[in-house]
């Protein structure tokens, strides 16, 4: 392995947990630990990391996520309201990425809904949703096809659940799809609340071209009960100005695009 491939694995691991031990990489890599002490001297020169006996740590939040601030489940009708303009900001950038033709998936939340108010000139258009809310709101809009699971009903979200949602899903492509989220970490990746919402989101993203994120930076470095994607599967974060810094030098590192 080339050390900048070494390099880039170790820094990963740096963001992922906060610390390394250079004993261990030493034996996970089969080189020798002076070869680990350089790898960590390169990378401390370039990131701020902070070499100490016998590893490193990172210095920053992203890795350890606030345990006190766990994220709950809010009915969809609290959550348009909260944090509304970087949310419509968000929703805008989003739907600039859609192109007519386009099949795209929208899950659960407030901003995946906001999209719809700007795909207007977009058209034709699939739109394959999770969500009764956004499937009658998009159901609205000229030259548009909507298609949604069967189910039951969650009134506190919208969402459809049961066995056969996911599997629904399944039988689409889907060109792009743009994930609401409640909680975010770099450890933790995208989480959520309800358990019985996150495999209808997974089989969303196994069927799609591209994923983007859509979230205000209030969900970032936050905590949910269940994880719905690890990040390096997102293609890209569509955010508000406050995206941390150390979020955006992550996200560098995956190759994954903050707009």
């Amino acid at each position: 392995m080339l050390s900048v491939d070494r390099q880039k694995e170790i820094l990963d691991q740096l963001f992922r947990v906060g610390s390394v031990k250079v004993s261990q990489l030493s034996q996970k890599y089969g080189v020798r630990e002076e070869t680990i002490r350089r790898d960590l001297k390169a990378l401390a020169g370039k990131w701020d990391i902070t070499l100490v006996y016998g590893g490193a740590c990172i210095n920053n939040s992203g890795t350890t996520p606030n345990i006190h601030n766990g994220v709950k489940e809010l009915a969809l009708t609290a959550k348009r309201n909260t944090n509304y303009e970087a949310k419509q900001v968000i929703a805008k950038k989003a739907a600039s990425l859609v192109e007519p033709g386009d099949t795209i998936g929208l899950n659960s939340g407030s901003t995946p809904e906001y999209i719809l108010d700007y795909i207007g000139d977009k058209t034709p258009l699939s739109i394959v949703t999770l969500n009764v809310y956004i499937a009658a709101k998009a159901s609205l809009l000229p030259n548009v096809q909507v298609y949604l699971p069967g189910g039951k009903v969650r009134t506190r979200s919208g969402m459809i659940v049961g066995p056969g949602s996911a599997e629904f899903i399944r039988s689409f492509t889907i060109d792009k799809c743009f994930f609401g989220t409640s909680a975010i970490s770099i450890s933790g990746g995208i989480m959520h609340p309800v358990l019985a919402e996150v495999e209808s989101n997974v089989a969303m993203r196994e069927v799609s071209g591209k994923c983007y994120v859509v979230s205000d930076s209030s969900k970032i470095d936050k905590r949910s009960l269940f994880r719905m994607l690890p990040i390096h599967e997102v293609d890209a974060f569509i955010v508000d100005d406050d995206f941390p810094e150390e979020y955006r030098q992550y996200m560098a590192l995956q190759n994954i695009e903050v707009i």
